[in-house]
């Protein structure tokens, strides 16, 4: 019967246009003595998609030699099978976020050493010259 397409009809009338199995007039998703081997299909199909989660980690990151750590970590787990490209991308991302807020707070720093040390001018420059 291999070669023909399966009996089954769906509930819309419409017969199913899968081809039939070997032995049987109907398809792999609806020969009935194909139930068990479907379900485990079903079960391994889920499970292949998952990426196995890390180890947990308290890894500090607030400096930009934090961040470049980490990167380099992980560029040598993927690299090392140990780490499943998803995660790595994840944390690339996360890692590029890091990098963004840590030069953000370097910068607002910097800007306030720099406010505090003119401040005083300013306010001379305000009241103006004395006399």
């Amino acid at each position: 019967m291999s070669g023909q397409s399966c009996v089954h009809v769906r509930a819309t009338g419409d017969r199913c246009k899968g081809f039939a199995i070997a032995g049987s007039p109907y398809c792999f998703a609806h020969d009935p003595a194909q139930t068990m081997k479907r379900t485990d299909a079903r079960r391994r199909g889920g499970q292949a998609g998952r990426v196995p989660p890390l180890a947990e980690s308290n890894l500090a990151i607030r400096t930009l030699g934090d961040v470049l750590g980490l990167v380099e970590l992980t560029i040598n787990d993927v690299r090392a099978g140990r780490v499943d490209v998803k995660v790595a991308n994840a944390v690339g991302y996360l890692a590029n976020v890091a990098m963004k807020a840590i030069e953000q707070s370097d910068l607002e720093a910097r800007l306030e050493t720099l406010e505090a040390v003119l401040e005083p001018e300013r306010a001379r420059s305000i009241m103006g010259p004395k006399r």
